[in-house]
């Protein structure tokens, strides 16, 4: 900010500008500079910064007017207010004038004083808050400079943090997947000691602990990602509530507690949300009521409110949460005293699930005290809905129809337990089968055998699929093949990113054998066999979902999982059946819904 507040007083009459100086002199911090013309006020306003011209209006050779225009002119002295000085009897005459050129002001001869200084005072103040103004804005523009980077930093850093965990997920996944599931089925082993037993169960249970909390975290990344979403249709809302009941009644009976369900008002039957993850939340806090509860009852209470509200409420008789606690309740990986001694969870569920009532338009709220219980709730605006479409079961795809042409096929898989599987899905359904387990061999075998449909893996070693696909595109004929994109990433790769490599579509693994060929049927037009019509019958159907053929050691250790609610044990269960593709199908199904009731029912008439 400039020290002194620089007036230029322009006048041809010597005696004028003497005056002028002996009355401004008189105010504080100010600067009186002179002009004898306005040729001279020009070369003055080049050579100094002024604040404020006082201008008599008549002078030779340029007046009051022309210098004002000249001042116009330039950005630098556009700004500068201009006071206009003129005898009194001229006045009227010039205002209009005076103010077309830019003036701020008039002051007449003779001037009075006191009007005079007060004038330049009311300057003086306004300059110096429009100094103290830019320099607000100077030092906000920078502030939100300073805040740009460091929100541009952390977007960077959470990236970085989402790909390393998206890595270290598929990485640590991989082995995890060995010892869970030689550890289960060496729990049922006849020819192991009791010691032994004890001992694999603990690495099983430590194996599921640690899965649980990679799945955790893989969880939160998304959310925090911004990829997690919500998918909104009509559900029967009873339905999913009664599901939940049952889900928690078994683990609430073997603690001796008394569950309950009560409804408040009349809840609408069927409504439009995200019935996924409202189940998943009302699981997640119903566990937790059932964990930490010793004696009493665990109830969860639904309650029907205006403007389509419904109101959740968990509430337990157990060991409470002390005020302390509650601050801390839903910080990523924080955990109760008793939680700890318990060692159970990640102490990542309560925000998980806060995140998803958000995403629903709502908020967990939690009362509690030590020793009286603790009550978890929150409201969603769930509008009541019409009754979903029953949609007709698909028919099931035997293979390619008779007498249909050959389909080459290539497949660009690195692991070689997703190319064996791949491959037999393949063979099956009748197409003629290559496979490349790099991008560049990808390239080379499509070069050779020209093949009418890809699948390709993303993550490959020497090309990955996004190099191969282009590079494929650029050769003879790569324009007309079909390649579909599979990617085994806890975060998919964007879509528009794969398509835009030039992928026609994209899969997520794990694979299922029906999605493949609607796949290929849809992008090659093929004609396919399917089960006749009679196999939609009951019967047929019972037939695909028949848990009976699995091994007994696999559907016990399904039925333990599914009376424990652990999504995580029964998908790694799965995730090993592969000579059961049907079964693996249906119940992941089951899974993605939390439909722990169908399992259980399915295997209550295999065993």
């Amino acid at each position: 900010m400039p020290d002194k507040f620089v007036i230029l007083v322009v006048d041809d009459n010597a005696n004028n500008r003497f005056t002028l100086r002996a009355l401004l002199h008189n105010l504080h911090n100010c600067e009186i500079i002179e002009a004898d013309s306005g040729e001279a006020a020009l070369i003055k306003t080049i050579e100094r910064e002024v604040h404020l011209i006082l201008l008599d209006v008549q002078m030779p050779v340029m007046d009051g007017f022309e210098t004002a225009r000249h001042l116009q002119m330039t950005e630098r002295t556009r700004h500068i207010p201009v006071v206009f000085v003129t005898a009194v009897f001229k006045s009227e005459e010039f205002i209009k004038r005076g103010y077309e050129v830019g003036g701020v002001d008039y002051l007449t001869k003779p001037i009075d004083d006191n009007l005079l200084l007060n004038r330049v005072k009311l300057y003086q103040r306004m300059f110096r808050h429009q100094q103290e103004l830019e320099q607000t804005i100077e030092l906000l523009e920078k502030h939100q400079q300073e805040l740009l980077e460091l929100k541009n930093a952390a977007e960077a850093a959470n990236r970085a943090k989402s790909i390393f965990l998206s890595n270290m997920s598929h990485e640590l996944r991989t082995p995890l997947n060995a010892i869970l599931g030689f550890s289960q089925l060496l729990e049922h082993a006849t020819d192991l000691n009791e010691q032994h037993k004890t001992e694999v169960s603990t690495i099983n249970r430590a194996g599921r602990h640690l899965l649980g909390l990679i799945n955790d975290i893989l969880e939160i990344s998304r959310i925090e990602a911004g990829r997690a979403d919500l998918h909104k249709q009509s559900f029967d809302l009873i339905e999913a509530l009664n599901t939940v009941a049952e889900m928690v009644d078994g683990r609430a009976s073997a603690k001796n507690l008394d569950f309950q369900m009560e409804f408040n008002g009349k809840l609408p039957h069927y409504v439009e949300g995200d019935a996924n993850r409202l189940r998943q939340v009302l699981i997640n806090l119903l566990n937790n009521a059932v964990k930490f509860t010793d004696r009493g009852q665990v109830l969860l209470q639904v309650t029907a409110g205006l403007n389509n509200m419904i109101g959740f409420a968990v509430k337990d008789t157990g060991v409470g949460i002390s005020a302390e606690e509650q601050q801390r309740l839903f910080h990523a990986f924080y955990q109760t005293d008793l939680g700890i001694s318990k060692n159970e969870g990640s102490g990542l569920g309560l925000i998980i699930s806060r995140e998803f009532v958000r995403m629903m338009g709502g908020e967990i709220s939690v009362c509690s005290q030590p020793g009286a219980g603790s009550t978890f709730s929150f409201q969603l605006a769930l509008p009541e809905a019409a009754a979903p479409a029953v949609l007709p079961p698909s028919r099931q795809i035997i293979g390619l129809a008779a007498n249909h042409p050959e389909v080459r096929v290539l497949i660009a898989e690195d692991d070689p337990d997703s190319r064996l599987l791949l491959c037999r899905i393949m063979e099956k359904a009748g197409f003629k089968v290559q496979t490349a387990n790099n991008g560049q061999k990808a390239v080379a075998a499509f070069h050779d055998w020209q093949p009418q449909f890809i699948w390709m893996d993303m993550r490959m070693p020497v090309l990955d699929g996004y190099q191969a696909t282009q590079q494929i595109r650029a050769l003879a004929g790569g324009r007309n093949v079909k390649i579909a994109a599979l990617t085994a990433s806890a975060f998919k790769e964007q879509r528009s990113d794969i398509l835009t490599a030039g992928c026609d579509e994209m899969l997520a693994k794990p694979l299922d054998e029906q999605q493949l060929l609607r796949v290929m049927g849809q992008l090659l037009n093929l004609e396919y066999c399917y089960e006749a019509v009679e196999s939609a019958s009951e019967e047929a159907e019972e037939t695909i979902v028949d848990l009976s053929v699995l091994p007994a050691p696999l559907q016990e250790q399904l039925k333990a999982a599914a009376e424990q609610l652990d999504v995580d044990a029964i998908r790694q269960i799965t995730e090993n059946l592969p000579d059961y593709p049907d079964q693996a199908r249906v119940i992941n199904e089951w899974m993605d819904s939390f439909r722990f009731d169908l399992l259980l029912e399915a295997l209550n008439k295999a065993l």
